[in-house]
């Protein structure tokens, strides 16, 4: 990454041409307008009895816990009137996310998991609880890495026969062998070494027979191919419905920490760009936890989303539209599809189940999308019935007069972005 940040400025300064990081504020798009939305920050100082639990959803590219460590860290630095300090005074780690028995799914023939060993280094999620100055409720924010069921795949199928054609991508094979930059072994719990130490030192030194690729088109196909589009491919096939599992259980598990504590709980999702389709597309495949807490949730964030994108996977045939029963006989999925996002997201926009019942809840609810213009995996929200969608443009990263972007940090850079952060956290 740093060689082609580093590329970028010098190709700049070859041109006489300045380079500017994150440099032109928001540019609010609609379809509905921003005055019409509230804010994270107002939502937290207008709620001081009144849990917030943030759910936080990382998309593409992820395979480490921490996917929310910038957000937090910047949530509390700056509500610094609400936050009793930047740290959690409680935190539970990998709180293990069961999706069943290990599947024996195949890819060309072979096992993408080889033991139950390797199955069992699954999706978790970490909480964070953090206390509010003077008392009152706590926010907490779950980061649910959903990243474990789609790393073998990223490793097997595209890194490891990557390093005879474009290069090796050292870094995330090491991640593949779980090994550390020194090569000893990663023995935290959540990586499994889905290449042998032997292999891995192997693809290390492959030198590409075809002499690889160009150093910026090797570094895209490696970042944003192998280890990030290659997620969502993944998401439209038969991992959905694990991928669906972990979701609900996530949510079920927020579920249960406030229901047990008998509180009312203002909740919030914040997700980066394929995490938003998934969150939704379990939604959409009639989870029961996902839909009983998205229900009860107002206000939801998008970093870099690819709803528009990957709808075209889950493309509604009107002639079906008859509501199906959340399963079938046998407690077995009633559907291997469901209604298309965009229904989904329409029924989203009606008031929950308890809300009904207690004649109450919020008057509407929002989605407020950021996008950088230069990220090529960014799609803007479409409308959506019932529901106050709003595209804010960003720019994240290196932008060289307008003639090339850093591409990582174009998708990835919104939550250390200080205009979206103002936005999102302005009261």
């Amino acid at each position: 990454m740093a060689i082609v940040q580093g590329a970028l400025i010098a190709a700049g300064l070859a041109l006489g041409i300045t380079a500017s990081a994150a440099g032109a504020g928001l540019v609010e798009t609609g379809p509905d307008a921003l005055s019409q939305t509230t804010s994270l920050g107002k939502i937290i100082a207008s709620s001081p009895n009144t849990p917030v639990h943030i759910l936080f959803v990382h998309g593409i590219r992820v395979s480490d816990r921490g996917a929310s460590t910038t957000f937090r860290a910047n949530l509390c630095a700056r509500l610094k009137t609400i936050c009793a300090g930047t740290e959690p005074f409680k935190i539970e780690q990998t709180h293990r996310l069961n999706v069943g028995p290990r599947p024996g799914l195949t890819y060309m023939g072979g096992a993408i998991w080889p033991n139950d060993a390797a199955w069992a280094m699954g999706p978790f999620v970490d909480r964070y609880e953090y206390a509010r100055k003077g008392g009152g409720a706590p926010i907490i924010v779950d980061e649910v890495n959903w990243w474990p069921l789609v790393l073998p795949l990223r490793c097997l199928a595209l890194l490891r026969p990557e390093a005879d054609l474009a290069g090796p991508d050292v870094k995330d094979l090491r991640v593949c062998a779980a090994v550390d930059e020194a090569g000893g072994p990663l023995d935290d719990g959540i990586h499994y070494p889905f290449l042998a130490k032997a292999d891995l030192d192997t693809l290390i030194h492959t030198k590409p027979p075809g002499g690889g690729a160009a150093l910026a088109n090797g570094f895209v196909k490696r970042a944003l191919m192998d280890w990030g589009l290659s997620d969502a491919v993944i998401a439209l096939g038969p991992m959905r419905k694990y991928l669906h599992e972990a979701i609900d259980q996530a949510f079920s598990y927020a579920a249960d920490r406030d229901q047990r504590r008998g509180r009312t709980v203002n909740y919030v999702v914040v997700s980066e760009s394929l995490g938003s389709f998934i969150v939704f597309d379990a939604y959409a495949g009639r989870n029961p936890a996902v839909r009983e807490v998205l229900d009860d949730t107002a206000y939801v964030y998008f970093f870099a989303n690819q709803l528009a994108l990957l709808e075209l996977g889950r493309l509604e045939d009107p002639t079906e539209q008859a509501p199906l029963p959340a399963t079938a006989p046998g407690g077995t999925p009633a559907s291997d599809t469901g209604p298309s996002l965009h229904r989904a997201l329409t029924e989203w926009a009606g008031p929950g189940p308890r809300a009904r019942l207690a004649g109450a809840g919020p008057a509407y609810k929002q989605i407020i999308a950021f996008s950088d213009p230069s990220d090529a995996l960014t799609f803007r929200v479409p409308p959506i019935d019932g529901v106050t969608v709003v595209n804010v443009y960003d720019r994240n990263g290196i932008d060289i007069l307008h003639l090339v972007a850093d591409p990582v940090a174009a998708h990835t850079g919104h939550d250390s972005n200080p205009h979206v952060l103002d936005l999102m956290l302005g009261q």
